[in-house]
């Protein structure tokens, strides 16, 4: 079946929704009937022009178009109550709009384009956001391990000598073949071993190798914004997901994120956002015990304000569900994310 007619039903799904005042409607009851004080997070990564589009080896789930971001924008300017990550913190809601739903923007990694593509937007319509920075990553480019083993499987030399050698180490789960199972094969082992095999797996690179589509954000980039009034929170230092390192790996990642951020900013960092959301309730007792008021999961959903500040749902943003059948921004199907349909 074409992929337009299955994501058909999906579509008409958003329409009935949002057109019936359905979405509008839930909200109301768990406000007003259930009491609860929710906030919507949106979890972004990259914010890319057309011709980034074709040169990055970022996933399709990482991505939101320009011109798409441009229209969410405009759209939360209208209908939200978009709040700074310190009002939300601070739990302040005197002088808001009851009447709309409130909701807190945020991006993950620190990727330049933050900065170049998302930033003079944010600044357009006069919307606060928070960025979350891998430390390590900062000045570099080709993006994370995960950009690199994209970028190698379009080489069939490449891509012959990586099938070959996940076919064995992967023959228990016959998913050697799929790229993108064998990066999630890959992302669920502590970093020191991805990290050796990545370096039996994959070709040696120079800095001619890597585009700059997918370069990282400057420590220049970084202040600028910073001194704009973009919070900055910590990602770790080298992507880890946490849950799966050794307590003095967790510590070490945690406490020098937050340090270096705060030398460079010269201000206090308080947030912190889980590498894919992956975190465990051995690594929130870290977050907390280090120092961060806050910390962002993947967790889909909307964050009350009354639960656990250590564990924040979020709900993901990129150009597949948020666009309708036209290709274009479609508030319809924001609806249908934010109702937390996959």
């Amino acid at each position: 079946m074409p992929i337009r007619l299955r994501r058909f039903p999906r579509f008409a799904l958003a329409t009935l929704l949002h057109y019936s005042g359905a979405f509008v409607l839930w909200r109301l009851f768990r406000q007003r009937i259930l009491g609860k004080k929710e906030v919507c997070v949106l979890g972004l990564h990259r914010v890319l022009t057309k011709d980034e589009q074709a040169r990055s080896n970022s996933l399709d789930g990482m991505v939101l178009s320009d011109v798409t971001f441009a229209r969410l924008l405009e759209y939360l300017e209208r209908r939200f109550h978009v709040v700074s990550l310190e009002t939300l913190l601070a739990g302040e809601t005197a002088g808001a709009d009851r009447s709309k739903p409130r909701c807190l923007i945020t991006f993950d990694d620190g990727w330049e384009d933050t900065y170049t593509t998302a930033y003079p937007l944010l600044k357009k319509f006069a919307i606060p956001a928070t960025v979350f920075v891998a430390t390590g990553s900062i000045e570099s480019r080709g993006g994370f391990w995960g950009e690199r083993i994209r970028r190698a499987w379009k080489d069939p030399a490449s891509r012959a000598k990586m099938k070959s050698f996940l076919s064995g180490a992967l023959a228990e789960q016959d998913a050697a073949s799929a790229l993108e199972n064998s990066a999630e094969w890959l992302k669920h082992m502590p970093a020191e071993k991805r990290c050796s095999l990545l370096e039996r797996l994959l070709p040696a690179e120079n800095s001619g190798d890597t585009d700059e589509a997918d370069s990282m954000l400057t420590w220049n980039q970084v202040i600028e914004m910073s001194r704009d009034g973009v919070e900055i929170g910590a990602h770790t230092v080298t992507h880890p997901l946490l849950s799966y390192e050794s307590d003095s790996t967790v510590e070490r990642e945690l406490h020098m994120s937050k340090q270096t951020l705060e030398q460079k900013l010269g201000r206090k960092v308080w947030a912190f956002a889980y590498p894919n959301g992956d975190w465990d309730e051995r690594v929130r007792r870290w977050v907390e015990r280090v120092g961060y008021k806050c910390a962002f999961t993947t967790k889909p959903g909307w964050h009350d304000c009354e639960e656990d500040r250590y564990i924040i749902r979020r709900v993901l943003i990129h150009e597949g569900n948020v666009t309708g059948r036209d290709g274009q921004f479609s508030p319809a199907m924001l609806s249908l994310a934010l109702a937390g349909w996959p």
